[in-house]
């Protein structure tokens, strides 16, 4: 069964051993009506089964949890490294029918990023630049000094999204990225996953 199609399995797998627990208890006898060494019995038989009931449960809802992260990651693309992007950025050179945008403040960028003519980036977060202009230069020589006294340097990557669409390139040292967009091509989340520890970029 896919259970991306039983939009009531969660509820049913929720009140399964309450319900299971119940109707065992009330299929024995009045357990006041029987004598001890009988009254352990009963309570350890009904512990027994309820905890094999609980063990069923807790694997359904393992395999139901596998499935939802499986169709939530589905949804999303990737950074995908790539050694040509590294060296066009690393050599100042723009990338035809790319508009470039960058990630935190001026001073100390997160994230370049090239987005292809075909796809939208409009955000707030994402602050587009003039690549005729010394900033292009100067925002890439400050991600290149995220890798300053530390084992990540920064690198180059084509943006993926989860049909397999070339969306852009990306240069930096989070080589992690949330990626979502829209058929469209409106993309509708950009984001930078983790952090990095940056050297000096006031230059």
């Amino acid at each position: 069964m896919d259970v991306r199609q039983d939009p009531f399995l969660l509820v049913a797998l929720k009140i399964d051993l309450t319900k299971s627990f119940t109707m065992m208890m009330f299929s024995y006898p009045s357990i006041t009506n029987i004598n001890p060494v009988s009254r352990k019995v009963l309570v350890m038989t009904v512990l027994k089964t309820s905890r094999g009931k609980l063990w069923q449960t807790l694997s359904l809802w393992v395999l139901l949890l596998a499935a939802l992260l499986g169709c939530v990651a589905s949804n999303y693309g990737r950074l995908t490294s790539n050694p040509d992007v590294a060296r066009a950025f690393q050599n100042h050179r723009v990338l035809p029918n790319h508009t470039y945008y960058y990630r935190g403040s001026h001073s100390r960028p997160l994230v370049v990023a090239g987005i292809h003519k075909d796809f939208v980036l409009d955000s707030p977060l994402w602050v587009e630049i003039d690549t005729q202009s010394k900033d292009f230069r100067t925002l890439i020589d400050r991600v290149s000094l995220q890798g300053m006294g530390n084992s990540v340097q920064p690198w180059g990557f084509t943006i993926i999204d989860s049909t397999g669409r070339e969306v852009g390139v990306w240069y930096s040292a989070i080589r992690a990225a949330a990626v979502d967009v829209a058929e469209n091509g409106r993309i509708v989340n950009l984001a930078p996953i983790g952090a990095v520890t940056r050297g000096n970029q006031g230059r």
